[in-house]
């Protein structure tokens, strides 16, 4: 799997390098196990939980999770309010865009993100450019807009059902 790196300051890799785990935590937690065969991220969130900072990953965790809208619905958690995962959504973007030459030191505050909830109209979907990662694990696309203060659009597909939405705009 190919790993994109974003250039950062010390200040900043500090704040990731909390935020990473997080992320991933919540990740693996609405990931689908049903949608891959054979897949180790259970175990792996289950083993950081055991280290010294288990406890605390544990209790931010569960604080994320929120009664489902009616009483036999299942619980839910909504990561496009998470501050720390849209955190890890705009530096995943803020990469692509300088892994793709569209952009370099691309500021967070130009970046929004949040949870898919329509289909992207079909006149658009032309416009999409597709990259794999790793199959069944990560892909993306992007188009380039250049209107109305947008840079660009992004679609961030972990699974084959976790979708988000990201914009970078031309201005804070």
């Amino acid at each position: 799997m190919k790993r994109i790196k974003v250039p950062e300051c010390l200040e900043c890799k500090k704040i990731w390098e909390d935020a990473e785990p997080h992320f991933r935590n919540v990740m693996t937690t609405i990931w689908n196990p049903d949608q891959i065969e054979k897949d180790d991220r259970y175990e792996k969130m289950l083993r950081s939980m055991k280290k010294c900072d288990g406890k605390r990953r544990y209790d931010d965790l569960i604080q994320q999770i929120m009664p489902g809208s009616t009483p036999n619905s299942q619980d839910v958690i909504y990561p496009g309010r998470d501050p720390r995962c849209n955190l890890i959504l705009r530096k995943i973007v803020r990469g692509l865009v300088h892994e793709h030459k569209l952009g370099t030191a691309i500021a967070d505050d130009k970046v929004i993100c949040d949870v898919m909830r329509f289909s992207v109209p079909d006149v658009f979907k032309h416009e999409i450019t597709w990259h794999e990662i790793s199959p069944d694990f990560f892909r993306y696309g992007y188009a380039l807009i250049q209107d109305r203060g947008i840079h660009s659009f992004w679609l961030l597909k972990f699974s084959r059902h976790i979708v988000f939405f990201c914009c970078v705009s031309e201005s804070s």
